[in-house]
């Protein structure tokens, strides 16, 4: 299976080359400022700090993703990082806000079905609501299924060369020819991003079970918080669901908020390189460059 294979190779190039973990380590560093904010539960400043990540990730992920190219064939280096994250930035930025209004125009397409449930169920109208409720639930599917197709742009912006459109529409087309082994790669990197976020996610977990939240814990910094991680499109993953567990009502204080920050970082670290460098592998083995595919139309 391709997606096995891949990560072998993924795990083997992190081995041979851990300056990759310098470029996870970059990204940490630029969402540590807005996670650690979350979990004191300051309101406003997360979101603040989301908008300028959106605008500086697009050149985080290049870099790495020019580094992970490097990498597959031999050896790499930061020049790598900033040389490819410089070329590439503008083309991953684009195609990031191709991402987001996709998502936007679900965001809304979720808020009207929403208002539209509400005002049924309150005119007593059950069959109109339940009717609204399973509309949502395929829309949810659909929204899912979109994601699931683009996963690979940024991936495709590096390693192709390709622009903000064509990059959306190459991952469509990838993901399509390479259904099966794309959902066994999907599982992969949600399973290994749930393990990434656990020592966020359960503290935080632990915290609500045990009833410890809030007053009881010594100066505590706040509750409450901007859920939302990093700006789209920047292949954090699964570890960003930590900021919707951290610090929403838990009262944690001043050494608590800054031992999780310091965790969210070093696991950030681990699984942005490591999800960069298996998307790289896991492409280059199922797809076709342009100038294939170029080759391939012409004859």
């Amino acid at each position: 299976m391709s997606a096995v294979q891949s990560l072998r190779t993924a795990t083997d190039t992190l081995s041979r080359s851990p300056i990759l973990f310098l470029g996870g380590l970059a990204y940490a560093l630029v969402v540590l400022p807005q996670r650690a904010l979350q979990l004191a539960g300051i309101p406003l400043a997360p979101a603040a700090l989301q908008l300028v990540t959106f605008f500086v990730t697009p050149f985080v992920v290049a870099g790495v993703v020019g580094m992970a190219r490097e990498a597959l064939d031999g050896d790499t280096s930061l020049g790598a990082f900033t040389a490819t994250g410089t070329d590439r930035y503008v083309d991953l930025l684009l195609a990031t806000l191709v991402e987001f209004g996709i998502q936007l125009a679900f965001g809304v397409a979720f808020l009207v079905l929403a208002l539209i449930a509400l005002v049924a169920g309150g005119g007593g109208a059950g069959t109109a609501a339940l009717v609204g409720a399973g509309l949502g639930i395929l829309l949810a599917v659909v929204y899912l299924a979109v994601l699931f197709l683009i996963q690979f742009y940024p991936v495709i912006v590096v390693v192709d060369d390709a622009g903000p459109v064509d990059a959306i529409t190459d991952s469509v087309a990838f993901v399509r020819a390479n259904v099966v082994s794309t959902l066994g790669y999907s599982v992969v990197t949600v399973v290994l991003g749930g393990l990434a976020a656990l020592p966020v996610s359960g503290f935080a977990a632990y915290r609500v079970l045990t009833g410890s939240t809030g007053g009881d814990t010594p100066g505590p910094i706040g509750g409450g918080m901007t859920p939302g991680g990093p700006g789209a499109g920047s292949g954090a993953g699964a570890p960003q669901m930590a900021d919707l567990l951290g610090g929403a009502g838990l009262g944690l204080s001043t050494p608590e908020v800054v031992a999780l920050a310091l965790v969210s970082a070093v696991t950030t670290t681990l699984f942005f390189a490591f999800r960069q460098t298996y998307a790289t592998a896991f492409y280059r083995r199922n797809g076709r460059s342009v100038e294939e595919r170029v080759l391939g139309d012409e004859v």
